[in-house]
């Protein structure tokens, strides 16, 4: 957010997102029969795509709200500033609604725990197209039963089936891999807020800091230098992104402004010759 100057970063991050980016979680939500099923079988798997969040359905009746939760044990969610993964959380949740009704699709309000400023709540009314409420207890969505129960002309009960099982049996694998995957991952979810902490990633990944540190050691692998290759290889991903600027990349990749990326820019670049390339904006 600092090296960027926009506060809303993760609600443009949210905008741009496509539930295809899930690979076999974004298919089955495509396929699914309703958007109470699309919704619950990203609450179900969200521990695929993300370590530091998962996705809470709670129904009350004649509404259902769908909360954004920290699975960071130490995020304090009263003192923390709106944070852009929050955002952005909450922005590609209403993506995925409006990829399956239409564009203007929008739940009944927006809850941030956060507050805003008055421009940056104007920005979030914007594009959720609804009353946000700031300053709360939690960060959610809150829907009419109605409009998430109405049946879906993209329902495919085939393509459900086939993504939902590959989905189960990634679920399955998840905990055998390689400790240095595991990391990696987390790396990657965590470079936004640009304070990646060894001790942090830990915690997320339910080990003790001595013991990953053991593990990665055994595997012939370091903490900074995952973070290193983190962020060189999302760089190369990025960079053939036309519609991401310099400071955007920078957020994304958790540096504390574009400078600092341009010089670790160049650094890979002379470890190859297809490193990645600063954006041109």
């Amino acid at each position: 957010m600092e090296s960027t100057g926009d506060p809303c970063i993760g609600l443009e991050v949210g905008r741009s997102w496509h539930p295809t980016t899930f690979h076999a979680l974004g298919y089955a939500a495509l396929a699914s029969g309703s958007l109470r099923e699309a919704l619950a079988l990203v609450a179900r798997y969200s521990r695929i795509v993300s370590t530091g969040a998962l996705v809470a359905i709670d129904d009350y009746g004649a509404d259902v709200r769908v909360r954004l939760k920290s699975r960071l044990p130490d995020y304090a969610i009263e003192s923390a500033p709106m944070a852009p993964q929050v955002q952005a959380g909450l922005a590609a949740l209403v993506v995925l609604c409006r990829t399956l009704v239409d564009s203007h699709f929008s739940p009944q309000r927006v809850l941030f725990a956060q507050s805003a400023s008055a421009s940056s709540a104007d920005r979030l009314r914007a594009f959720f197209e609804c009353p946000v409420a700031l300053g709360g207890r939690e960060d959610a969505l809150v829907f009419s039963a109605a409009s998430l129960d109405a049946a879906l002309g993209t329902a495919n009960p085939l393509l459900l089936s086939i993504n939902e099982q590959a989905l189960l049996q990634y679920h399955a694998r998840l905990d055998a891999r390689h400790i240095g995957d595991r990391v990696r991952a987390q790396i990657a979810r965590s470079l936004p807020s640009g304070k990646v902490s060894e001790r942090a990633v830990a915690g997320a990944l339910n080990l003790s800091l001595r013991s990953m540190q053991r593990k990665l050691k055994e595997e012939g692998a370091s903490f900074r230098g995952l973070i290193d290759d983190s962020r060189r290889r999302l760089a190369r991903q990025y960079a053939a992104d036309p519609t991401l600027s310099a400071g955007e990349v920078a957020y994304l990749l958790g540096f504390a402004d574009a400078s600092s990326f341009s010089r670790a820019s160049r650094r890979w670049g002379r470890r190859s010759a297809d490193g990645p390339r600063l954006p041109a904006r």
